[in-house]
């Protein structure tokens, strides 16, 4: 019955200094509201960058040509890479020849950048990848082809004029056809002011997610042509990659150590000598490398909002305090019909609690809208989760038996005359 008792009065007193109640709790608002708010957007975007790095494969490996450390383990801070620095479609044959029990696919490219076809009135605009008939493997469930094929490897030794271009790409150009009536239709791309002329081989959907998927006005989507016609297109007579991406086979389940192996083959093979090294990267330590990444960045952010949810317990007190002066009268009174100094105590824990409680309350819902919100910009619609929110609770009525701790003892140490003779 007291304990109600206590709930009635911190509530009666809430009402009576509406403006001060809401001033109280609006520090506790914002902290708690970031704090869920970050939380939320955070799990969004591990979730965006893990799905996206997922789509290239999570048993997807790749190379790079990059600078070797020095005896101390220290980077040059500027490298000039020569031709003669670049792999070359030997060194790939004959790395997929030792290991072709292991090797499902190995994909290089070249971007060359971006070119506009136009037909009529209607125009698009595409960015130009030469890329080998591995590519397709490699990209797996991140090309989605609707109409068509990708090229194949006699296409690509032949350096054939087709491409494989998007969906929208061919809506803009030609507005009024089906898409599966384009399959061989003539496109003329203009590149460094000349004219190329391709035939579409296939169609794949076009899709943008994350933050870009609300901003997409004028898009530039990706035109496949086999890395040969690439070259050229850009006048190539001997190019090299300074990557390649291989696709693991279902029989390697170590990734992790096949990519030491693929660094080893390369360095001790071709780089022995050379102050350049071929360097190694898998999807599954980009994955944990994003996921540790976030997680970092959240702790750093909820650090900071932290700061904020002690301040606004800090106000707590401080207006604890003031009520406390306020109603020495009253307690006087309390105390003189016989309360005891526990009940003192915990009335005014309880306001302090109550006051807490409301505040992180409105906090998570603040915190649930602006996360959702922020969340969607992202592409993966997201709302706190539940051990969240108790937490965020918890916590603000942690703050509220903390920081109403100090003021309701003081109000139980009050001696009752003293206290009925307070003006």
């Amino acid at each position: 019955m007291e304990f109600k008792e206590n709930i009635y009065l911190a509530l009666n007193g809430i009402k009576s200094n509406k403006m001060r109640s809401a001033l109280t709790m609006l520090g506790l608002i914002i902290g708690i509201s970031s704090v869920i708010t970050i939380v939320t957007v955070g799990n969004a975007m591990a979730k965006s960058v893990e799905g996206l790095l997922n789509d290239l494969g999570a048993n997807s490996i790749q190379i790079n040509v990059d600078a070797k450390p020095d005896e101390n383990g220290n980077y040059p801070s500027s490298m000039t890479f020569y031709p003669e620095d670049l792999m070359t479609e030997e060194m790939l044959e004959s790395y997929k020849e030792a290991f072709k029990d292991k090797i499902e696919a190995v994909s290089v490219s070249e971007y060359l950048g971006e070119a506009k076809s136009t037909n009529g009135r209607n125009s698009a605009k595409g960015s130009i990848n030469g890329i080998n008939a591995g590519g397709e493997m490699v990209m797996g469930s991140g090309l989605n082809i609707l109409a068509g094929r990708f090229f194949n490897e006699r296409e690509v030794a032949g350096a054939k004029n087709v491409a494989v271009v998007s969906d929208a790409f061919v809506r803009k150009l030609f507005p009024r056809e089906n898409i599966s009536d384009l399959l061989g239709r003539e496109i003329n791309l203009e590149y460094n002011g000349e004219i190329y002329p391709l035939n579409i081989l296939g169609i794949y959907k076009y899709e943008v997610t994350g933050f870009a998927a609300n901003m997409v006005g004028d898009m530039s989507t990706n035109i496949f042509v086999p890395i040969t016609c690439a070259y050229n297109i850009a006048n190539y007579t001997d190019p090299g990659f300074f990557y390649a991406q291989i696709k693991a086979s279902k029989n390697v389940k170590d990734v992790e150590s096949f990519s030491k192996l693929t660094e080893k083959f390369f360095n001790e093979r071709y780089y022995m000598g050379s102050d350049k090294q071929i360097t190694a990267y898998n999807m599954d330590s980009m994955i944990r490398e994003s996921q540790s990444m976030m997680s970092a960045i959240k702790l750093a952010i909820g650090v900071i909002a932290g700061i904020s949810l002690m301040v606004g317990g800090i106000g707590v007190m401080n207006i604890m305090t003031v009520s406390v002066t306020e109603r020495t009268r009253e307690i006087g009174t309390r105390k003189a019909l016989g309360a005891k100094n526990s009940a003192i105590r915990m009335q005014f824990i309880v306001e302090a609690v109550i006051i807490c409680l409301i505040g992180g309350f409105l906090g998570v819902i603040a915190g649930a809208v602006f996360g959702y919100l922020g969340s969607m910009l992202l592409g993966e619609r997201s709302l706190p989760d539940f051990l969240t929110v108790m937490v965020s609770l918890l916590f603000s009525m942690a703050i509220g038996v903390f920081f109403g701790y100090y003021p309701a003892k003081k109000a139980a140490m009050l001696e009752p005359i003293e206290a009925l003779r307070y003006e």
